[in-house]
């Protein structure tokens, strides 16, 4: 079976890959993304919706 090619340009991303582009760890992410509402999940796969976490980061979370 061929292994999946994964966009890192999605706008859905896995957790590991959204705590790399982030920088944080896996605990600080789910507690951001969760209280924007970036938690998205098919299945039992749980994907990050980076456009919307990336506009509560700039609103939210600068000082």
């Amino acid at each position: 079976m061929r292994a999946l090619k994964e966009n890192s340009n999605g706008r859905y991303q896995k957790v590991p890959a959204a705590c790399g582009l982030v920088n944080v760890s896996r605990n600080t992410l789910m507690k951001i993304a969760g209280e924007a509402n970036a938690i998205a999940r098919f299945g039992k796969s749980v994907r990050i919706d980076m456009p919307v976490l990336y506009d509560y980061i700039d609103k939210n979370c600068k000082g």
